[in-house]
């Protein structure tokens, strides 16, 4: 039976998740020699990087996958970046650290501030999202992501095809699981359902998407109002992360989240090549490989402008951060691209098992279907201004601080790159919505399956930080006003205190004009996830009668090594997640499904006539069929195999509700 839906289940849940990851992404990053914010950002990157590492590497010398080996592993690895750090900095191949610039403690306080706002909100909005219905999400892909989540949590089993058997038995599929892996831990360590374990690691995810923006400004010389600003933009804009949670990308938008801090981890190495700071950047690379296989290559294509914009100054003779004054330009390009060549080196060998199985998956036989958007270009430019895709109403105060943030690129400074990637992202999109039919077009966008709304989120991370830019000036003209008044300059007092006051009244003035940072709006957006549409306009695929009648199952004692025949539309998919019963049909998708699962779909029916029906009972060991109501398709009913099965002699009825049935097998 599933662990009760109460508020202290979620607690726990939410808690344990934040603490897989910020423990080992935090030790071994403090290992590796980061602190402050970059150790802050980077921790759940790394964290991922160490559980999509052990996962694949602990099944090829078959050492079950669980905190304990985890926790191992994190050890062993901190252990080794240490002494790494500790040799070179004996043998002085490192280099003193340049430090950040920096931050009064107020303004350490204020940036922190924000972030937990912006988590606060991002839990918030998932909650309401929520609303009444069941914690089950009903959206496409994730029946996948559950069950992959209790296969390995159950077996022990990481590897990249193992979680894949649920459904593409016996060999299973690959697939990057980082997201499952940690999600495997926080099931095991919180006690919570599959459905709740879900919900938990979803809560947070808008504020993790701030945490690395806040990081990210950090880095590279920010104010801490622009810090602060980015980090309530993450947390207030739909196009970030909650429309890849609505849709049910929800690796994809893990993926996104953790973005910007692979700008955090270049731009570290850049300036300061070492073995640690090449460490740090070699983990970030394969956690986000591990995360998502897009994950790396948005990463490459948003962080590369900053390499370009280091080259470019390098060119012009300016000061470039780790760079003696005088150096030759191309002294500083190939030295970069050298000094990279290890890195590189590094990160493929640990990420092998990932590499090698994405080729295999691309070669092989499982169907690419692209979307083929064709849109108008001036709906895809007005999609990107406004900060909205799925829903009608723009988010226009995020559009007036990019507007502005356009208009005083100047004052980036350091981080105009951002323009560039913003304009290379916005590009890629608006190809894709506008003329993703193009097979030329759909060669590009590949890694991200040809969908505008995954690249929508892509171009969202420098958006967002250009909209945050705009807040920042803004404060920044606020204050200056306010420091020019007569009744400001009389009281001494009040000039330190402008900066701050100017803040915070423009923090609660976005709050107040947006409604919470636009909770409403997200949380509307958020309830796509699990109505799988609108709210009130249709029916969950995965209904309580369905829900009900998988509990009872479970309590029915059925083995592992027995399936239960079942609809693969019908949201009975879900059994495995929450019970532990292997259904025949263990995901929507049909792609290259088993051939035995296609035959009983559409014969079953036909048990008594058909011994090519029975045989293919008797191969996957079914005594028992459960069909359920509705499909998640609404123009697609019922497999014919699993329609009008009462009154046939082979089948008797063990439980019944108004949505769904069980029967068993007696003949």
């Amino acid at each position: 039976m599933p662990a009760p839906e109460d508020f202290w289940s979620y607690f726990g849940a939410v808690a344990t998740y934040l603490a897989v990851l910020a423990v080992p992404g935090g030790v071994v990053g403090w290992a590796a020699g980061l602190r402050g914010w970059a150790l802050a950002g980077l921790a759940p990157l790394l964290s991922y990087a160490i559980t999509g590492l052990a996962g694949p590497w602990l099944a090829i010398a078959h050492i079950p996958y669980g905190p304990l080996s985890v926790a191992a592993l994190t050890l062993l690895l901190a252990a080794v970046l240490y002494g790494l750090r500790r040799l070179a900095a004996a043998r002085g191949w490192l280099t003193p650290d340049a430090g950040e610039p920096a931050w009064t403690r107020r303004a350490h306080l204020a940036v922190a501030a924000c972030v937990t706002i912006a988590v606060a909100v991002s839990i918030a909005v998932v909650v309401s999202g929520r609303g009444g219905t069941t914690a089950v999400f009903q959206r496409w892909d994730t029946v996948f992501h559950a069950n992959g989540i209790r296969y390995i949590a159950e077996t022990g089993d990481g590897s990249l095809t193992g979680m894949g058997t649920i459904n593409w038995y016996p060999d299973g599929s690959f697939y990057p699981n980082a997201y499952h892996l940690v999600g495997a831990l926080v099931y095991q360590l919180s006690g919570t359902s599959i459905p709740v374990t879900l919900n938990a690691i979803t809560m947070p995810v808008a504020g993790l998407f701030a945490l690395a923006m806040a990081a990210l400004v950090r880095q590279l010389g920010g104010r801490a109002v622009f810090a602060g600003s980015a980090a309530l933009v993450a947390g207030g804009a739909t196009t970030g992360a909650y429309e890849s949670v609505s849709s049910g990308l929800l690796p994809f938008a893990l993926g996104i989240v953790l973005t910007p801090l692979a700008a955090i981890a270049l731009q570290r190495f850049l300036a300061r090549p070492g073995v640690d700071t090449g460490a740090v950047l070699a983990l970030s690379a394969t956690g986000l490989l591990a995360a998502h296989s897009s994950a790396l290559f948005g990463a490459i294509l948003f962080a590369f402008p900053l390499v370009v914009q280091r080259w470019y100054r390098a060119l012009r003779g300016r000061r470039v951060d780790g760079v003696p004054e005088g150096r030759r330009a191309w002294r500083v390009v190939g030295g970069d691209v050298l000094r990279m060549v290890p890195v590189m080196v590094v990160a493929g060998l640990a990420s092998a098992p990932m590499i090698l199985g994405a080729i295999g998956f691309t070669s092989g036989s499982y169907p690419y279907h692209a979307w083929g958007s064709h849109m108008p270009v001036w709906k895809a430019l007005a999609m990107l201004a406004t900060f909205k895709q799925v829903l009608p109403v723009p988010q226009i105060w995020l559009t007036v601080f990019l507007a502005i943030g356009v208009l005083t690129l100047v004052a980036l400074r350091r981080m105009r790159w951002l323009v560039l990637s913003a304009l290379g992202l916005s590009a890629l999109f608006v190809v894709v919505a506008c003329f993703g039919g193009e097979e030329w077009v759909i060669s590009l966008s590949r890694p991200w399956w040809n969908d505008r709304f995954r690249l929508m989120a892509l171009a969202s991370i420098p958006l967002c930080l250009l909209a945050a830019h705009g807040m920042s000036e803004t404060q920044r003209w606020l204050a200056k006003v306010a420091s020019g008044r007569a009744w400001v300059r009389a009281r001494p007092w009040l000039t330190g205190r402008v900066g701050l006051a100017t803040a915070v009244l423009l923090v609660v003035a976005m709050a107040v004009l947006t409604g919470g940072f636009y909770r409403a709006a997200n949380a509307k957006t958020v309830s796509l996830l699990y109505y799988n549409g609108l709210p009130g306009e249709v029916v969950p695929p995965v209904s309580q009668d369905e829900i009900d009648a998988m509990d009872h199952l479970g309590t029915l004692g059925i083995p592992a090594d027995q399936k239960v025949l079942n609809d693969r539309l019908d949201g009975t998919a879900w059994m495995y997640a929450l019970t532990g019963v292997h259904p025949v049909a263990g995901h929507y998708d049909a792609g290259v499904a088993p051939p035995d699962a296609l035959y009983l779909a559409q014969h079953f029916a036909d048990y008594d006539t058909d011994p090519g029906a029975r045989a293919a009972v008797r191969r996957l060991n079914i005594h028992y069929v459960l069909v359920g109501s509705g499909t998640i398709r609404r123009d697609t009913p019922i497999a014919r195999g699993l329609q009008h099965l009462d009154g046939h002699d082979f089948l008797q009825v063990v439980y019944r509700n108004p949505g769904a049935v069980i029967y068993r097998i007696v003949k």
